[in-house]
């Protein structure tokens, strides 16, 4: 009984929640917290705007020209044309109706080759995520099959590209502190971050401030 007693909590220590930390700041604003060694992928919740020091994000846009068109191709199915950046990797569509189970396909265009990324998978709901690795990608056209159904709307379009953000010349000097995370906490929540390897941050703003407040972290 010791021994599987034992096992119990070297397995409890070793579980992704072991790495989670709560920071002492719990108010609105842009934070900053040292990367502790354990958990060098600490990452608040994937819903709040945050990078790491020297790592890639993937900084969401809405950009009114990246939506070009939209014609049908044929009777019962409509085709959506958006013009993104080369260093764009996702694509995020939110419709003004429930796709209902339509059949949607989705194609990438770099250098006049095209890549699949969708074919008639049956979706529900109102919004479609996209994401790819290849480069230089700078077209993706999505297809809506919508037999006996409403011909669909894209209400809302955001384009994803990678960069590091403490390296563009954009950013304040209080943001690029080596082996350190940022986040903008929202307010009116508890916060908790947690490792989170293989997770790639995402941003949908610049920090307003010129500052970062610095928060220290302890156990939940």
């Amino acid at each position: 009984m010791q021994t599987l007693a034992a096992l119990v909590l070297l397995l409890a220590a070793s579980t992704p929640g072991s790495r989670c930390f709560v920071p002492s700041d719990q108010t609105a604003g842009w934070k900053r917290v040292v990367l502790p060694e354990e958990a060098a992928a600490l990452a608040a919740p994937v819903d709040v705007d945050q990078f790491r020091s020297g790592e890639p994000a993937l900084l969401f846009e809405q950009d009114a020209s990246a939506y070009t068109g939209a014609d049908s191709e044929r009777p019962g199915r409509m085709a959506y044309h958006f013009r993104v950046p080369r260093d764009a990797r996702r694509l995020e569509l939110g419709f003004l109706g429930d796709l209902r189970g339509a059949k949607v396909d989705a194609t990438a265009h770099a250098g006049g080759r095209s890549f699949p990324l969708l074919d008639e998978k049956r979706l529900a709901g109102t919004q479609l995520e996209l994401e790819w690795t290849m480069e230089g990608v700078d077209q993706v056209v999505v297809s809506v099959h919508h037999h006996l159904r409403e011909k669909p709307v894209v209400r809302t379009w955001w384009v994803g590209r990678l960069l590091k953000p403490g390296e563009d010349p954009a950013m304040p000097k209080a943001f690029r502190a080596p082996r350190s995370l940022y986040f903008r906490h929202p307010g009116g929540r508890r916060l908790e971050l947690c490792d989170a390897p293989g997770r790639t941050p995402r941003l949908t703003r610049w920090p307003e401030s010129a500052n970062a407040t610095e928060v220290t972290l302890h156990r939940p």
